[in-house]
């Protein structure tokens, strides 16, 4: 009974020793000093107070990870939406470099393309970004007069834009045929699609051009209002 007793505080002992060992190293590699004082009781560290007023559980994540995963969404399943957004990020973490294309350059400020792969959801941000339309065109029947339609062009906020850049993307990819099976195939060929996106060979940039050389050649027609009517 003793040796039992023995051992088990000789085990507690151990693992004590282990987890101070691991925190001394954690300090380290912080830039601190192994003589620093190690906090055993909290895994992840308590928060910062006091905590920002706009603070709020829902909105812990990445705003573009949250809408292109309720994007991804089918039949209310967020937890496959969830599943495949990680697959997605970590092909996006694991592939090589992408060859950029100079004449489908990306947004300004972008990262260089060897350093995209550091960040996967920046990577996901400037893929969406960089492809996303300025606006969107609206047909308004009977402006031109005898029933005919006028083709207006009409600007769009941030989340509009990337709406319907990842929609674009997410069409291209499902014309893909998958190389395998398996449920991870589907968000394969999304990212897969989002790389095409920045090495300037999916097909959402030509949909992109499309939309803008409509827009300007119907610039002509923001004269016209809901009703009929110029506007001056």
């Amino acid at each position: 009974m003793k040796d039992e007793m023995s051992n088990e505080v000789a085990a507690e002992t151990t693992s004590f020793e282990n987890l101070l060992a691991l925190g001394r190293i954690e300090n380290i590699a912080a830039g601190g000093l192994a003589s620093d004082p190690v906090d055993l009781t909290h895994k992840f560290g308590l928060p910062t107070l006091p905590l920002p007023s706009d603070a709020n559980l829902k909105y812990r994540y990445d705003p573009v990870v949250t809408q292109i995963t309720n994007l991804l969404m089918k039949d209310g399943k967020k937890s496959v939406a969830q599943r495949n957004m990680a697959f997605i990020l970590n092909h996006l973490r694991t592939a090589p470099p992408p060859v950029l294309n100079p004449a489908r350059p990306l947004i300004p400020g972008s990262p260089p393309a060897s350093r995209l792969s550091l960040n996967p959801i920046q990577y996901l941000t400037v893929a969406i970004d960089s492809v996303a339309p300025l606006l969107r065109i609206r047909t308004q029947k009977g402006a031109a007069g005898g029933g005919a339609s006028l083709q207006i062009p009409v600007p769009l906020g941030l989340r509009q834009r990337r709406r319907q850049a990842f929609m674009w993307i997410l069409a291209a990819a499902e014309r893909k045929k998958s190389r395998g099976s398996g449920r991870g195939q589907f968000a394969q060929r999304v990212a897969e699609e989002l790389i095409s996106v920045v090495e300037g060979k999916s097909s959402a940039w030509e949909r992109r051009s499309l939309v803008h050389k409509t827009g300007t050649s119907a610039r002509v027609n923001l004269r016209y209002r809901r009703g009929g009517h110029k506007r001056f």
